[in-house]
């Protein structure tokens, strides 16, 4: 979980703020008319306010008028700043503290074209080699790119991905890192996306890191995510209506910026592990990264139990919230690799993949 910046934080309450008023005009129409909007622009903003800020500058955006004002004057969303996100610092601090401790690699990967832009930005700015694979690519380009990716003696640091371009069967053994920047309505894309890495013919010990913003509508999809009764509710297929699956008490609930807490997921777990921060008992031996979460790892106001040495370092920049953290057991990881390769077929892309349309 990590903390959103003042300026996320005020341009996400203004937005708020706006589409209430727009409700309350358009009361006619129905209580679920712009949500499906203003959600993507929720989900835009947690990932970068430069998303937002391109948005609100289209003269029909219904949002404008009222949410500009948070950017100072000299505001340029052509001179990237990562610290402006409270992810992208977050990312910004994971690359370079693997980069200069280890000799592993990433695979970034994004719902978003726009953020994948963002990493390119990043990327160059730090002197990062890196290549891209999105839907705009034909399976030859696709291929060569990931060939020269899985080079053993290739020095591309990131491999940057599209989620919808990231299909079964796209084998990235040249990174052991994998960043999901942001959540899918659907956990079976966000799993399919990260099991890039941990792929037939891995050798390194594999690290996998979801970035969330804390309290914030991505929290409340990685819940409805973890909760698989609610699920049907929540799946949707692309191009789909997100806001009908919700009542108007829920839309609420899904907008409101959860801020004065470390983890909304953790507090609405009520665990009994943890008091005022501190986990005083260790979850079950037995316990793996399919476990509840309520027998993962959890840290707040320590780093000292996170078994990576990248994230316990990372963890002292300040922008961290809270940790759940978990390890597989060797054997269930030999076991399950193996049952994802006797399923898994040559990869070929589909229409909509192909496609890779932005929410």
């Amino acid at each position: 979980m990590v903390n959103t910046t003042q300026r996320c934080e005020t341009l996400y309450n203004k937005l708020i703020e706006c589409e209430k008023q727009n409700r309350i005009i358009e009361k006619d129409k129905g209580a679920t008319a712009s949500a499906l909007s203003f959600i993507t622009h929720l989900k835009k903003l947690c990932n970068h306010p430069y998303l937002v800020y391109e948005e609100l500058q289209k003269p029909e955006n219904r949002f404008s008028s009222k949410c500009l004002s948070v950017f100072p004057d000299t505001f340029n969303p052509k001179s990237f700043d990562p610290s402006f996100s409270g992810k992208m610092k977050v990312l910004d601090y994971i690359l370079a503290v693997t980069r200069k401790t280890t000799d592993d690699r990433f695979v970034l990967v994004s719902n978003y074209t726009q953020t994948i832009d963002q990493f390119m930005e990043l990327c160059k700015l730090r002197g990062y080699d890196f290549v891209r694979l999105d839907g705009s690519m034909s399976i030859k380009q696709r291929s060569k790119i990931v060939d020269t990716f899985n080079d053993p003696t290739s020095n591309v640091f990131c491999f940057l991905l599209s989620s919808k371009a990231g299909g079964c069967g796209l084998n990235l053994i040249g990174a052991n890192r994998l960043v999901m920047f942001d959540p899918d309505w659907n956990p079976a894309n966000d799993d399919q996306a990260m099991a890039r890495v941990w792929r037939d013919g891995q050798k390194k010990m594999c690290f996998i890191y979801r970035l969330l913003a804390t309290g914030s509508i991505e929290e409340k999809m990685f819940q409805r995510q973890t909760h698989k009764k609610a699920l049907s509710s929540c799946v949707v297929d692309a191009g789909e209506d997100v806001a009908r699956h919700f009542s108007t008490e829920q839309l609420r609930e899904l907008f409101k910026l959860e801020s004065s807490v470390a983890s909304d997921t953790h507090e609405k777990l009520k665990c009994k592990r943890c008091i005022q921060g501190v986990e005083s008992l260790d979850p079950p031996a037995t316990a793996d990264c399919a476990s509840d979460l309520s027998n993962w790892f959890h840290s707040q106001k320590s780093a000292r139990k996170v078994a990576d040495n990248v994230l316990r370092a990372v963890f002292e920049c300040g922008s961290i919230s809270f940790v759940f953290h978990q390890k597989s057991h060797n054997v269930e990881v030999k076991k399950s690799a193996e049952k994802v390769e006797e399923k898994d077929e040559e990869y070929v892309p589909s229409e909509a993949e192909e496609l890779d349309e932005d929410e």
